[in-house]
C-alpha cells in the first residue's frame, strides 16, 4: 500500500497537494466604509478565483487537491470588532508544514489544517508531526517563529536556511526528530524563504534570483544549468498598474490599481499580519513543479518562460492577481502531501 504522505522532492509527479484558502467576503461584511469594505471584498473574491482556477490547472494532470478549511465567521467577526485585527486566512500552507519522506512537519500548527491532518495521521499513524502537542499553539515550543519555507529537499540532501526565519537550533530539532541517518544536510543562507530565492524544476534544472549572493549554487549544484532572475515581474507589473511607491513603499501592492488612503490606512492597522515586503520578493521563482515536464507559476517572465523550454519544461500559468497584495506565490500557497517515487541521491 502507498504511503498517504510522501514526497522527497519539489519535482517529482503530484498526486496531491494542498491549495489554500482565503476568507470569502462576507467575512468582512461588517466594516461599515463603504470604499474599504468594497476594496477587500474584491481582492478576496479574486484571490477565491484564482485559488479555485489553481486547483482546476493541478487538476488537469491528475493530482488530488484539498483545502484547508476556514474559521467560524461569527468568532473571526467578534475578534475584529474588537480591534485585535485580522488573523491570516489559511492562505499559504507552504509557510506552514512541510513533507520530509513519509513525515509531514507542523513548523507553525494552522487550526483550519486540523481536519486534514488528522485524516493523514489516521490513515497513516505516525506521520505526522506536531511539536507544539493537540492543543494547538505552544507558546514554549522550540519552532516558533520558523518557516517551513526554510526548507529545500533535494531527495537525500536537504537544504536548511539557517537565517531570519530558522535558526540552527530549530534545524537541529527538526534533523534530530524527524529525519533519519540516510539524509545529508546542508545550510543555505539566503536571509529570507528559501522558496523565493531558488528552486528546483528538475534534476540539473534550477531557477535562482538576485537573492541568492551568499548561496554557493556552483558547489551545492555542481555541473547543473543555473538561471538567475534579476528583473521580477512584479515591476512589470507596477509600472501597468500605476503604482505609487511614495504611498506603500514596497511594503505591498494592489496589482492593476492605487489604493486610497482610507484603505491604505486600513490595511495598515488592521491588515499587518497579511502583508509582507513584496518589492524584494521575485515571484517568478515562487512556483509549483507539476512533473518534470510541468511547472506552474502566477505570471508570465519572458527569462524563465524560455529557460523552461530550453529543458523540456512547459511552463503554464495560474494567474494569482493579489500575490502582491498577499506576499505569496503559487509556492507558497501549495504544500505537497504526496509525490511518486522514492527516496534518490541526485548531489
Amino acid at each position: 500500500m502507498n504511503n498517504t504522505i510522501n514526497s522527497h522532492t519539489s519535482w517529482q509527479p503530484l498526486e496531491e497537494v494542498i491549495v489554500g484558502q482565503a476568507y470569502t467576503p462576507d467575512y468582512f461584511d461588517f466594516i461599515e466604509n463603504p470604499q474599504v469594505r468594497n476594496q477587500l471584498q474584491q481582492i478576496l473574491c479574486e484571490t477565491a478565483e484564482d485559488l479555485d482556477n489553481l486547483q482546476k490547472t493541478i487538476e488537469q494532470f491528475g493530482a488530488r487537491v484539498r483545502r484547508p478549511e476556514l474559521p467560524n465567521k461569527h468568532n473571526f467577526q467578534q475578534q475584529q470588532i474588537t480591534g485585535r485585527g485580522a488573523p491570516l486566512p489559511p492562505l499559504t500552507p507552504r509557510d506552514w508544514q512541510i513533507t520530509l519522506g513519509n513525515k509531514l512537519l507542523r513548523v507553525l500548527p494552522m487550526q483550519e489544517l486540523d481536519v486534514l491532518c488528522a485524516e493523514y495521521e489516521t490513515a497513516q499513524p505516525g506521520s505526522v508531526v506536531n511539536p507544539h502537542g493537540n492543543k494547538g499553539w505552544d507558546e514554549n515550543c522550540i519552532l516558533n517563529g520558523a518557516s517551513a519555507s526554510c526548507i529545500v529537499r533535494v531527495g537525500q540532501d536537504v537544504f536548511f536556511d539557517n537565517s531570519d526565519f530558522l535558526k540552527p537550533e530549530q534545524t537541529r530539532w527538526i534533523v534530530d526528530n524527524v529525519l533519519g541517518p540516510e539524509y545529508r544536510i546542508h545550510e543555505a543562507i539566503t536571509d529570507g524563504h528559501g522558496d523565493a530565492v531558488f528552486a528546483i524544476l528538475k534534476p540539473g534544472v534550477l531557477l535562482s534570483s538576485k537573492h541568492d549572493v551568499n548561496l554557493n549554487l556552483a558547489a551545492d549544484f555542481p555541473g547543473w544549468d543555473v538561471c538567475k532572475i534579476w528583473d521580477s515581474s512584479i515591476w512589470a507589473a507596477m509600472e501597468v498598474g500605476k503604482f505609487k511607491y511614495e504611498q506603500s513603499p514596497g511594503a505591498w501592492y494592489v496589482q492593476g490599481q492605487t489604493p486610497t488612503a482610507e484603505f491604505t490606512d486600513f490595511v495598515n492597522t488592521y491588515l499587518t499580519k497579511w502583508t509582507g515586503f513584496v518589492a524584494e520578493t521575485v515571484f517568478d521563482v515562487n512556483c509549483l513543479v507539476l512533473d518534470e515536464s510541468h511547472v506552474v507559476f502566477s505570471a508570465y517572465n519572458r527569462e524563465v518562460f524560455d529557460y523552461c523550454r530550453k529543458h523540456s519544461i512547459e511552463p503554464i500559468i495560474s494567474e494569482l492577481r493579489h500575490s502582491y497584495f498577499w506576499d505569496g506565490g503559487v509556492s507558497c500557497c501549495t504544500q505537497d502531501i504526496r509525490r511518486r517515487g522514492g527516496l534518490e541521491t541526485y548531489l
